[in-house]
C-alpha cells in the first residue's frame, strides 16, 4: 500500500470517528425503523391543501453514528390515480432529511418539486382502489440520504404531485378531503363523458352542491364527488327519491329514482404512511 492510499484511509477513519456520539451506541442493532404517518382531519388537512405537516415522534429517535436513510415502503389511502403526467409521482419533502438530489427537466414547473425531494412512483392506476390502501413501491430499500448523529423529536415536510398540487383531491379548499361515492340504478347512467371538476347540485332534498372527483366515462353508473361548502351529509343520498340531480348536472338518463339505495358511502380522510430504515455505517 503506497503512502497516499494509506493517508486517505486514515483521513476517512478520522472523519468517521468525528461523527460518533459519546452518549449512545447502536450496540448490536445496526438498523432503526422510522414510520411517518400523516392523515387529514376536519380541523387540519395538509394532504388536501398541500400545506406543511408536522408530526411528533412517539419517543425521540437517537442516531448515534453516521447513517444512511432508505425508503422501505410507502402506502396511501384514497390518493388520486396516475391519470395525468404530474400525478405519475409523489414529491415528498422531509425537512429533517438532507436530501441532495439534483434535477434536469424540460418542465420548469416540475423542477422545483423534484429538486431535493424524494420521488415515489404513483402506482394507483384504478379508480376502484377508492376506500382502500395502495402500495406505491415496487422494490425495497431505496436510498434517500445520509444523516449525521443527533436526536429527532419531530418530522415535518410536505407531499404533493410534480406540479405542487394535491395528490389526494382535485378540489382545492374543499369542505374536507373525504370523497363520496354512490351508484345510480341500473336503468340510469351517464349519457356523456363528465369532466373532472364539473359542478353538480342536488336541490330537492337539501344536499347542495358538489364537484365531480374523477373523469367519468359515458355509460358509467358511479358518481365520485367532493362536497362544496353548502353540502349536507345528514340527508344522505340513500333517501333521495325524485330529486333534481339530472337537470342540475346534465348528461344523465332520467328515470326516477336515480340513485341505488344503500350504495352511498363517505370515505375516510386521506392518509399516507412512509417507513424509512436508518442503517448505521460501519
Amino acid at each position: 500500500m503506497d503512502f497516499g492510499q494509506q493517508r486517505m484511509q486514515q483521513q476517512e477513519a478520522a472523519r468517521q470517528m468525528m461523527y460518533q456520539n459519546q452518549g449512545y451506541q447502536f450496540e448490536r442493532r445496526q438498523m432503526k425503523s422510522l414510520i411517518v404517518d400523516v392523515v387529514d382531519t376536519l380541523a387540519k388537512y395538509p394532504l388536501t391543501d398541500v400545506s406543511n405537516f408536522s408530526v411528533e415522534l412517539f419517543e425521540p429517535l437517537i442516531v448515534d453514528k453516521l447513517s444512511d436513510i432508505y425508503l422501505d415502503n410507502f402506502t396511501t389511502y384514497n390518493s388520486l390515480t396516475c391519470d395525468k403526467n404530474e400525478r405519475s409521482m409523489f414529491s415528498l419533502q422531509i425537512n429533517e432529511f438532507n436530501v441532495n438530489s439534483n434535477v434536469a427537466s424540460s418542465d420548469d414547473t416540475s423542477s422545483q418539486n423534484m429538486f431535493n425531494r424524494i420521488l415515489i412512483p404513483n402506482e394507483n392506476d384504478n379508480v376502484e382502489n377508492l376506500h382502500s390502501a395502495v402500495i406505491h413501491k415496487g422494490k425495497k430499500m431505496n436510498y434517500v440520504c445520509s444523516i449525521n448523529p443527533g436526536k429527532l423529536t419531530t418530522i415535518s415536510g410536505k407531499l404533493s404531485d410534480l406540479k405542487g398540487q394535491s395528490m389526494f383531491t382535485t378540489v382545492p379548499k374543499a369542505v374536507d378531503g373525504r370523497i363520496r361515492h354512490i351508484k345510480m340504478k341500473s336503468s340510469t347512467k351517464f349519457t356523456e363523458n363528465i369532466k373532472e371538476g364539473s359542478s353538480g347540485e342536488i336541490t330537492n332534498h337539501g344536499n347542495g352542491q358538489f364537484i365531480n372527483a374523477y373523469y367519468t366515462d359515458k355509460g358509467s353508473r358511479d358518481l365520485y364527488f367532493y362536497p362544496k361548502t353548502d353540502y349536507n351529509d345528514s340527508d344522505t343520498m340513500d333517501n333521495l327519491d325524485n330529486d333534481n340531480f339530472a337537470s342540475a348536472y346534465g348528461g344523465i338518463s332520467t328515470p326516477t329514482p336515480i340513485f341505488d339505495p344503500g350504495t352511498y358511502r363517505i370515505g375516510d380522510y386521506p392518509r399516507f404512511v412512509a417507513e424509512f430504515v436508518i442503517v448505521a455505517r460501519d
